[in-house]
């Protein structure tokens, strides 16, 4: 158990380069870096929802009737999910390719 308030981890090579660019980019050691990754995602409740996207119900409704009647009078139309999936795994996979 901590006492003093410092762990040690292992990192793999790529997460630690990762760690030192982004700890630069920001001005402060890796160390630092890495503490408030921690202190942020342990801050997190995971149980609510992120700031932001409670809308209040009337509003979800009228939201909802107003995209059924795009639908309806062709303003808009459905795009299948299999169709989106495609195109975000192709982004996805671009994405990873710049990368490499």
């Amino acid at each position: 158990m901590l006492n003093n308030g410092s762990i040690t981890i292992k990192l793999d090579p790529r997460t630690a380069r990762q760690l030192a660019e982004r700890a630069r980019e920001e001005g402060v050691t890796p160390e630092q870096f890495a503490a408030e990754l921690v202190a942020e995602a342990i801050a997190v409740d995971i149980d609510a929802p992120p700031p932001g996207l409670l809308v209040p119900e009337e509003d979800l409704r009228a939201s909802i009737a107003e995209q059924m009647r795009q639908l309806e009078s062709g303003e808009a139309e459905l795009i299948p999910h299999e169709q989106v999936m495609a195109e975000m795994r192709a982004k996805l996979d671009a994405a990873k390719a710049r990368k490499a």
